[in-house]
């Protein structure tokens, strides 16, 4: 179930506004139609800074600040991430 074409890291992710978003004994947990799934702790790193505005590469940006890691390997990181996200329908670019 997808929602849009490729992400890339000019893409600019938002929420759908139908997902459920829990935290359950310190974890995120996702619901989409018909299933559920939890965020690892940088997934959920990324999960919380999809707000519409900032872009696939600023969400990296600052991925790569917080756990000391290259930029083009966050950037990597987050397209594909995203693009999980975007297939199970929770987010769309």
């Amino acid at each position: 179930m997808s929602t849009a074409g490729p992400v890339t890291r000019a893409s600019v992710p938002s929420v759908r506004p139908d997902i459920r978003v829990r935290k359950i004994r310190g974890t995120l947990v996702v619901a989409v139609p018909e299933q559920a799934f939890e965020l690892a702790e940088t997934t959920a790193f990324i999960w919380k800074r999809i707000d519409g505005v900032l872009s696939v590469e600023r969400i990296a940006e600052l991925l790569a600040q917080e756990y000391e890691i290259d930029v083009e390997t966050a950037v990597e990181d987050t397209v594909e991430v995203l693009a999980e996200l975007v297939e199970y329908g929770a987010v769309r670019v």
